[in-house]
């Protein structure tokens, strides 16, 4: 009998036991440890992505995106965690700043209690930390899932306050035209893509030559993309690039169906789209080898 039979025909002792269970509990809470580290403040990234745009206007050069998502202000995700953010967005001196939904978190419930509800207090956190988000061709917002979710009182509440407040224009199915040394380009943000989202009203009297930068919180709205729409740029978020992510398996979640829009920069022919992984977090206060992120996007 080989030593690894005899091993396998041995009784396992309590002993064996006690310090499996120990080193399973330990590698368990080891993870659980990092995950949560990863949730903190000081671990927010900047991602600096530059972007190429065959047909970006010379003026625009160089021009500079920053991008912040899926903040969820709530319980789980304070107001230090929101300002801290605010600042690494505004260390890049960015030209404008664009904010791609799920602002709050809405109502989670388990079995037995609540986990959270919408509380003014959220909202208010957000208010005074984009508030101070300011750059020079301004601050840009549309609404993602979360926010249809906790409600059409609470929706049309985070619009009034980010447009009166906080001085952040709010896209829903517009667009608006950025205007630099005689050349333009357009901004167009929709509405959440399982909402009420309008593209065919967005492109409206859109000049299909100009260079068309698009706000989506969900970038499965590329499934609804065709060339002749002729957008060059989406920017995202809604995905948490899985927010859990195990080496070699990935994340055990995706709420795309397709994986390539999980998270960073992805190429469909002549249009990208850049998928954050946004700034808070949902459910549980846990990040696993997936920081959060504040995006400088700049065009070259």
């Amino acid at each position: 009998m080989s030593e690894s039979s005899k091993f396998f025909s041995r009784p396992l002792s309590r002993r064996f036991f006690l310090k499996a269970g120990l080193g399973i509990f330990g590698v368990t809470a080891l993870g659980v440890g990092k995950g949560y580290a990863n949730t903190l403040k000081s671990q927010i990234e900047v991602e600096r992505v530059p972007v190429k745009l065959e047909r970006l206007p010379k003026a625009f050069r160089g021009f500079k995106i920053a991008q912040l998502s899926d903040l969820h202000s709530s319980p789980l995700v304070d107001q230090e965690h929101l300002d801290h953010a605010v600042d690494l967005a505004l260390a890049e001196k960015p030209d404008l700043i664009a904010l791609t939904g799920d602002f709050i978190g809405h109502t989670l419930r388990s079995h037995r209690q609540e986990i959270h509800e919408f509380d003014a207090q959220y909202l208010d956190n957000l208010v005074a930390a984009l508030g101070r988000a300011r750059a020079p061709f301004g601050t840009f917002a549309v609404l993602g899932n979360h926010d249809f979710w906790s409600g059409p009182e609470v929706t049309k509440r985070i619009h009034h306050d980010f447009e009166n407040h906080a001085g952040i224009r709010v896209l829903r199915n517009q667009r608006v035209t950025l205007t630099k040394e005689e050349a333009s380009i357009q901004l167009l943000g929709v509405d959440d893509y399982w909402h009420s989202w309008d593209l065919s009203k967005t492109l409206r009297k859109v000049p299909r030559k100009s260079v068309k930068i698009l706000l989506s919180h969900n970038p499965e709205i590329n499934r609804q993309l065709k060339p002749s729409h002729k957008i060059d740029l989406v920017l995202s978020g809604h995905t948490h690039g899985g927010q859990i992510s195990f080496p070699f398996i990935g994340p055990p979640f995706s709420p795309t169906r397709d994986l390539r829009y999980l998270k960073g920069l992805v190429r469909d022919g002549d249009r990208q789209t850049y998928i954050t992984r946004g700034v808070g977090h949902l459910v549980v206060p846990i990040r696993f080898n997936c920081p959060p992120e504040v995006t400088l996007i700049t065009l070259v």
